[in-house]
């Protein structure tokens, strides 16, 4: 199921609560709207549809979504997570402005309170703003803003504070800040409040997050046999903030999930189908971001069987939804929304909570079965059908890698060769050499990009590092050539 085919089965739902249809571009009247929606359960506004449902369509269309950008981050106060976006149906462009219930309530526009009674937007009534208010102050209240006693703003980890402050300037999604202006930044999105970090912010950005807060641990464990087996031949718990965590734990799904092969028919020849990547990220962002954080024995288990793959995360399913709701076009209601707001600056999450139907749509492209969500006994839980991991995977091979380098690492430091190697950086040597050892046949600067996500630039960075340590060594001509563990790393590996 494509994009355009959901943007139309929203729209013979028709006009609702939290859905809304503009012929054109009338700036006032689509703040209104997504500030009643804020004041609300979030909505969605579809411009360039008729109220009937007809599609129109709108000229200019990359012109209007820059500037009504534009104008509703400086509309609407508070500040508020509002997507725009141009989605194509057929030959026609349409705009979609999409946001979830804001966490800062009453928003206003214009110096007024906007409310939606069932289809129609409307000035609040007192009683309406009231209520308001009440929820604001429960807001605060939330696990999320309370204070996280004992953690200073030296104990967060600065780099990936900047990172975010680079994706809020460069992807235009709020107020800027310079990366120098971290305190201003945490202030501003409630993650610094009354002289105290919140728990928000430790999930998101602390160096180490479990040793304030423990329900931070994710699990991922690869069992031998099925759901009755305590035998497995990997178990690691990863203890690092938000952001260091899902690149760590994609990183071992790109390494260690099987790929399938087939025959094709028309070809005569076998073809390697790569797993479904999308689907398992958002499979994992939604753990992370819905997960139940109140309860200090909350936690987040990634399970490899030899059938399947399993994603469980404390937490009902929230915001009213059931498990076959998921299957169709959603509005997203985030459990948390302050940790939500920040991953939406990264550009983490789906923009009108479709994300479960791309999962679908991503598995069946792959040749793999739906995954399949269930929600009981406080817990959810996203099975994927076939997706297992090779036999190799087990700790031995995992951490020599991840020892090796880092003591080859280490040696270069200490040596002089190079001036510094942060975490951040360390951790992305480990990956660049675990691309080479999945490969067997050497890894061009290509594949370890595909693998790792990071630019021509940095890998090369990266990679000029490992040959200053003798890790690697490029072999063959300079445009087809590749890179390879030395004879020495090799050794070293083996060695452990």
């Amino acid at each position: 199921m494509k994009n355009e085919q959901l943007i139309k089965d929203l729209i013979k739902q028709g006009e609702s609560g939290q859905l809304e249809f503009k012929e054109v571009v009338r700036k006032e009247e689509i703040a209104k709207t997504l500030c009643a929606f804020l004041n609300a359960e979030g909505g969605t506004v579809l411009i360039g549809v008729h109220d009937d449902g007809k599609i129109i369509g709108i000229d200019n269309a990359e012109k209007y979504e820059s500037e009504l950008n534009q104008y509703l981050f400086n509309a609407i106060i508070p500040e508020a997570p509002i997507t725009i976006s141009i989605e194509k149906i057929g030959v026609k462009e349409i705009l979609l402005a999409k946001v979830w219930n804001g966490s800062k309530p009453p928003y206003i526009f214009n110096g007024e309170i906007f409310f939606r009674r069932g289809i129609r937007t409307v000035k609040a009534t007192t009683s309406e703003i009231s209520s308001l208010i009440t929820e604001r102050q429960k807001t605060e209240l939330h696990w999320e803003r309370q204070p996280a006693l004992g953690v200073e703003i030296e104990d967060l980890d600065e780099l990936e504070i900047r990172k975010t402050i680079q994706d809020l300037i460069q992807y235009d999604r709020g107020k800027l800040f310079s990366e120098k202006e971290i305190e201003e930044f945490l202030t501003y999105f409630s993650l610094y409040r009354d002289g105290h970090l919140t728990n928000a912010a430790v999930v998101l950005f602390a160096k180490e997050p479990a040793r304030y807060l423990p329900q931070c641990r994710i699990r991922l464990t690869v069992f031998k046999e099925g759901k009755t087996s305590d035998s497995y031949t990997y178990d690691k718990v990863f203890e690092g903030n938000l952001f260091r965590n899902i690149e760590e734990i994609l990183q071992f799904f790109e390494v260690n999930i099987a790929t399938q092969s087939k025959f094709s028919n028309k070809k005569w020849l076998r073809e390697d189908v790569t797993y479904p990547k999308l689907a398992l990220r958002e499979g994992l962002m939604n753990a992370l971001i819905h997960r139940d954080f109140s309860s200090v024995s909350g936690t987040v288990h990634i399970a490899f069987y030899p059938t399947h793959l399993e994603i469980i995360n404390s937490g009902s399913l929230f915001g009213g939804y059931s498990p076959n709701d998921l299957a169709k076009s959603h509005l997203s209601v985030p459990r948390n929304p302050d940790i939500a707001h920040i991953c939406f600056l990264r550009q983490m999450i789906e923009k009108i909570g479709r994300g479960t139907v791309l999962m679908i749509e991503d598995c069946l492209s792959k040749g793999y079965a739906k995954p399949k969500w269930n929600s009981n006994a406080g817990y959810t839980t996203v099975v994927f059908p076939n997706v297992t991991v090779t036999a190799k995977t087990n700790d031995a091979v995992n951490d020599a890698v991840n020892d090796a380098v880092n003591d080859a690492v280490n040696d270069a430091v200490k040596k002089g060769l190079i001036d510094a190697v942060s975490d951040a950086v360390n951790d992305a040597l480990i990956d660049a050499v675990k691309v080479i050892l999945k490969l067997n046949e050497g890894a061009s600067i290509k594949d370890i990009m595909d693998s790792t996500g990071k630019s021509n630039a940095t890998v090369k960075r990266y990679l000029q590092v490992l040959r200053e340590i003798n890790f690697i060594e490029f072999k063959g001509a300079s445009k087809t050539g590749k890179y390879y563990l030395t004879n020495q790393a090799d050794k070293r590996i083996k060695e452990r």
